[in-house]
């Protein structure tokens, strides 16, 4: 085998510009290794250099050249061989072949099997400096065409957002306005509302949309978890910490973070996340060494946390560096002219996930999705959808929902029977011991339905507020037959 020459650029040696000018050759000859990497080195270009085919398609891994030159008869792994491999790492990949003695039926070959170009041997600077344009220029045109479909897809999925409520159009108008700064933004709304949506939709209208979104449930994680999650750890920081770990401020350097249920975070790490605000800057669990990064915060919570700053649960110095901009998501009740559109967004998305003819939808189904109150709003509605799909009807969810919206308008209009008639229908077969227990199920039904309504069925909030355990509460919900 025919080592490199010395001194070739033979590995990944440091981060690319903007630009992606970089180039692998792939060849046996050393000779011919140096003189085109010193050639397209001249001329601007980042070259990498390997001596097998096996080399070539490690590297092709980790540089992500814009151009692969690859001669045919490689030693080891041949041309072919490894040409196959790379397209299979990526079909992108624009390879050229070169070779001294290629016949036309390897010519022909080579281009079925996903080469863009071929060089012959012995070939001149004016050819290959040719063949380089010629394909930097088919990558730049390939690139903006790609470029502007992700501007078509990141358009729809904002009219899909948006454009369908006067509601909504407004909230349009201030991601937009917002989008291409660095401001912070705290989204308000019940659970289910699509704060996510608007959050991902302020990240991919921005100029960091290039860099990380990273997402962190607040109400996911107990504290110590929830911090190590966020700002990472050193070795040795607590018992299972084996190695260094980046949290995800680290990792979302450059970009942007949400942060969601923010209302959740204890006030320790509150405190800690107001320096990361302040001064970007923040420590590893377990390290002494200051952190300092560039990230894009934003925020969501189904809690009123002007409430919560008031109750003495929230930093109010973090609050109002989180509120600089509030955007309060309206619920699905409040802007039922988009649940047609949802719908059918939902059915062809199901519909194609699950590969199944998209079942028809009666007149009935639709307007029992108009009178509903949908108190788990857009994601009830998704959820409702993809069980559709499922079940090739839409007979189970029209009934069930048939249910809600009368029980829902009888209890409206105090249709609801009472205690004492509950007893006139019942003295022959209930104990008093099964009518004490029914009015306590009733009292308590009542009384935690309407907590969990006053802290947007925030379960551990309203556990504290009825001062009973979370998992007591967890239980009543189920007994009382609570639903949201």
């Amino acid at each position: 085998m025919v080592k490199a020459s010395r001194g070739l650029q033979t590995e990944f040696s440091g981060i690319p510009g903007e630009k992606n000018n970089r180039i692998l050759i792939a060849d046996g000859d050393g000779s011919l290794l140096v003189y085109m990497r010193e050639l397209m080195t001249r001329f601007g270009y980042e070259v990498f250099c390997s001596d097998s085919g096996e080399k070539a398609v490690c590297m092709l891994r980790t540089v992500r050249p814009a151009i692969v030159f690859l001669d045919l008869h490689l030693p080891g792994k041949d041309g072919l061989e490894t040409l196959e491999e790379m397209r299979q790492i990526d079909e992108d990949a624009y390879i050229v072949m070169m070779s001294g003695d290629g016949p036309a039926k390897a010519v022909v070959t080579t281009m079925k099997m996903g080469a863009m170009g071929f060089l012959h041997k012995p070939f001149d600077q004016e050819e290959l400096l040719a063949t380089i344009g010629k394909q930097m220029d088919r990558r730049d045109l390939i690139d903006q065409a790609k470029s502007l479909r992700e501007e078509i897809k990141r358009k729809a999925e904002c009219n899909r957002l948006f454009q369908n409520s006067g509601k909504m159009r407004e909230i349009q108008a201030v991601v937009e306005q917002v989008a291409d700064t660095d401001i912070t933004v705290l989204l308000e709304g019940e659970s289910g509302t699509g704060k996510e949506l608007v959050a991902r939709a302020i990240y991919t209208l921005s100029a960091r949309r290039d860099k990380p979104f990273l997402k962190v449930n607040c109400a996911a994680l107990p504290e110590p978890l929830l911090e190590s999650e966020m700002f990472g750890y050193e070795k040795g920081a607590f018992t299972d910490a084996s190695s260094r770990k980046p949290g995800k401020f680290e990792l979302a350097d450059g970009g942007t973070i949400f942060l969601d249920e923010i209302s959740e975070m204890m006030p320790p790490l509150q405190a800690k996340l107001l320096q990361v605000l302040q001064d970007k800057e923040f420590t590893h669990l377990g390290g002494k060494q200051d952190i300092r990064v560039d990230v894009r915060i934003l925020a969501a919570t189904n809690r009123n946390l002007a409430e919560s700053v008031a109750q003495g649960q929230f930093r109010e110095d973090l609050y109002y560096r989180l509120n600089v901009v509030n955007i309060r998501v309206p619920p699905l009740r409040g802007r039922k002219e988009e649940i047609p559109v949802l719908v059918e967004y939902f059915l062809k998305k199901y519909s194609r996930e699950f590969k199944r003819k998209a079942p028809p939808l009666s007149n009935e189904l639709l307007d029992v999705f108009q009178r509903y109150h949908w108190p788990g709003n857009v994601r009830e509605l998704e959820n409702c959808m993809k069980k559709i799909v499922i079940l090739d009807s839409d007979k189970a969810v029209c009934q069930e929902l048939l249910k809600k919206c009368s029980a829902a308008e009888a209890e409206l209009n105090g249709e609801k029977p009472g205690l004492d008639e509950l007893i006139r229908q019942n003295l022959h077969r209930y104990s008093l011991k099964a009518f004490s227990k029914e009015a306590i199920r009733r009292a308590e039904r009542e009384v935690i339905g309407k907590v969990l309504q006053q802290t947007c069925w925030n379960r551990k909030e309203a556990a504290e507020r009825l001062q009973i355990s979370y998992k007591a509460l967890l239980y009543k919900i189920k007994e009382t037959g609570l639903e949201r």
